[in-house]
């Protein structure tokens, strides 16, 4: 997982640096703010754990935080310095956080999910804030099994939450609830959001939850996942000839994982530049601009659920044929995204 976080995770951002300056808030940075600024907080100095390119601490900042974080890519790291000139220590919270003392607000956006031990994260959350500082984290929500898409339960992700074991965990390690919100629909999955302040008693030991309701939850979406894979499956069985990949990353692996593709594929284009020349699933992770350039007029199949109406955007762009293009979870025609981006243009 370390070798992943490093090496092949996509956390960085794309684009001119100082378009990328000057852009408005993410729509999760967009959350944090507002939720922050619910609290009533006076900006002091916010520490972001996984903050990777410091794209939301760039937004903290525009609102007078003293800002830093930590992040377990290089790559991501060195972006934070030279896009938005953020200091972003190289490394994990369990070393990293042992350096900070008396933070006003500690950030964390979909990161706890990802950590082997989440109490004693929370604990070096805790010990890490001043008295009365505040945490405010965001996770996925185990809720609505039959809105989630394929692969929502992903090798990334070590823990999934519903609102009452997060808020257990919360005042186990010394944090009173200030407000817990949950959206249903601003990303393509629900997302719990809670802002905890530190107190000053000791950590107590709450109840644990009732498991029913969340093995209920894992059982439903396991069969839900069971027969999107299997409609994927049958859509890629339909391909008899030699293809190109567009997509690098978590989606591919669990792609190539439940279906036969990784035997017809030439090659794997993806974006992000820290990946060409690896491999995943044996094969080798090639730039846009290579797939663009090679002679071959073989199809290219996009390895996103998320991100398939960009992808097949940035394909037609590139001068591939709408005829090549195979989407494996849209059901708008190729040339709706092709008018999408003329539009743009």
């Amino acid at each position: 997982m370390a070798h992943h976080y490093k090496s092949f995770a996509a956390y960085e951002v794309f684009g001119d640096a100082e378009q990328l300056r000057a852009a408005p808030p993410s729509r999760h940075a967009q959350r944090f703010l507002a939720l922050v600024a619910a609290l009533g907080l006076p900006p002091g100095r916010a520490y972001e754990v996984g903050c990777a390119s410091g794209a939301m601490l760039h937004q903290f900042r525009k609102d007078g935080w003293q800002v830093a974080g930590c992040d377990l890519s290089p790559s991501a790291v060195g972006q934070a310095k030279e896009i938005f000139d953020i200091d972003v220590q190289l490394g994990g919270e369990e070393q990293a956080l042992s350096a900070q003392q008396d933070l006003s607000l500690v950030l964390v956006c979909h990161v706890l999910e990802h950590l082997y031990d989440p109490p004693a994260a929370l604990a070096r959350f805790h010990a890490a804030l001043a008295p009365r500082g505040h945490l405010v984290l965001e996770v996925p929500c185990a809720t609505a099994p039959e809105t989630l898409p394929p692969g929502w339960f992903t090798f990334e992700h070590l823990h999934y939450y519903q609102p009452a074991i997060l808020e257990n965990l919360l005042r186990n390690a010394g944090f009173e609830i200030v407000e817990t919100r949950i959206d249903m629909t601003c990303q393509h999955y629900p997302v719990i959001a809670i802002a905890a302040r530190k107190t000053d008693m000791p950590a107590g030991t709450v109840s644990a939850c009732e498991p029913s309701a969340g093995l209920r939850f894992a059982h439903s979406y396991a069969a839900r996942d069971k027969l999107l894979w299997t409609a994927t499956a049958l859509r890629v069985a339909c391909i008899q000839e030699p293809v190109f990949l567009y997509g690098a990353g978590i989606h591919t692996a669990q792609l190539l994982d439940r279906t036969a593709l990784a035997l017809k594929i030439i090659a794997i284009a993806d974006r992000d530049s820290k990946k060409w020349g690896q491999t995943q699933a044996g094969k080798t992770v090639i730039s846009p601009a290579e797939l663009f350039a090679h002679p071959s007029r073989a199809p290219v199949v996009i390895s996103s659920y998320v991100s398939e109406q960009q992808i097949m955007t940035a394909l037609l762009d590139g001068g591939i044929a709408p005829s090549r293009i195979i989407p494996l979870y849209s059901k708008a025609p190729v040339t709706a995204a092709r008018e999408s981006s003329r539009a743009a243009g």
